[in-house]
This record gives structure tokens, sequence and C-alpha cells, in this order.
């Protein structure tokens, strides 16, 4: 497989995801009055707990001057808490608030629904391929980003 190969399959495939994902996460963000861009902070809060909002913007991807009214929305909702770091005041702490918990939750049983129709026809063995390419090729983005 050639680089050319790779661009046009990885091209592609975004292509595709891109069009699935519109086809299951924007219509349940929707329901819950939510945009895709809060429900990717509330999961990056998810996994990985509670973190100033500079850590919290480039794992999300959103400019640090734009996820401060991403935040104030998540939080007039009283989806995530935020407060003082005590270490440093002025350090911004971001953190999923128990409604914000719960909403996720809710939402998660909706996204397996719909990616149960999904991998319906494929063997347990060709999902676990499936999860390992992805996660393989989120280790090759992430490693392309950080040069």
């Amino acid at each position: 497989m050639t680089s050319a190969d790779f661009r046009n399959g990885l091209l592609e495939a975004s292509l595709v995801l891109r069009e699935a994902i519109e086809t299951c996460v924007t219509p349940v963000c929707r329901r819950y009055g939510l945009s895709p861009q809060q429900f990717h902070v509330l999961m990056v809060l998810e996994k990985h707990g509670p973190q100033s909002a500079g850590e919290l913007s480039d794992r999300v991807g959103i400019l640090r001057g734009n996820i401060t009214a991403v935040c104030k929305k998540l939080e007039q909702k009283d989806l995530i808490v935020r407060s003082r770091s005590p270490e440093d005041e002025r350090v911004v702490v971001i953190s999923m608030g128990d409604t914000g918990e719960r909403l996720l939750q809710e939402m998660a049983e909706e996204f397996d629904r719909c990616y149960e129709r999904l991998l319906e026809e494929e063997s347990p063995e060709e999902i676990e391929e499936i999860i390992e390419g992805i996660s393989k090729l989120c280790r090759l983005a992430r490693n392309e980003r950080k040069e």
C-alpha cells in the first residue's frame, strides 16, 4: 500500500464516518438539547475526569477562546461544574456534574441501540478487528498532531 492509497482510503473513510456520526449522534444530541461539540466535551470529561479549561480545549480540539462559551452553556444546563483550582486560583477546573453523568447514561443507551443495528451483521471477531483498527488510526492521528 502506498501513501496515496492510505490517503485516499482515509479521506473516504472520514467522509463515510462523518455521515454515520451525523446519522446517529447528531439526532440524539438534538433530542437532548446539545450540540455535537457540547456532547464531545461531556464525553471527554467522562473519560478523563476533571481538568483545566486548557487541557479540555486541547483534548476536544476547540480553540481555547471558544471552550469558555461551550462550557458556560453546559454549566447553565447544570451538566458541568466550573471551579477554581485550589493550587492556582487562576486556573479554572471543569468537571462533570451529576446531571451530566445521568444525561450521558441516557444518551449512551440510545447510541448503543443505533450502533447495535449497524453492527448486527458482524461477528464479535470482526467487531474487535474494527475497534482495533480505529484505535490504531486514532493513535497515528494523535502522534501526527504532536509533531
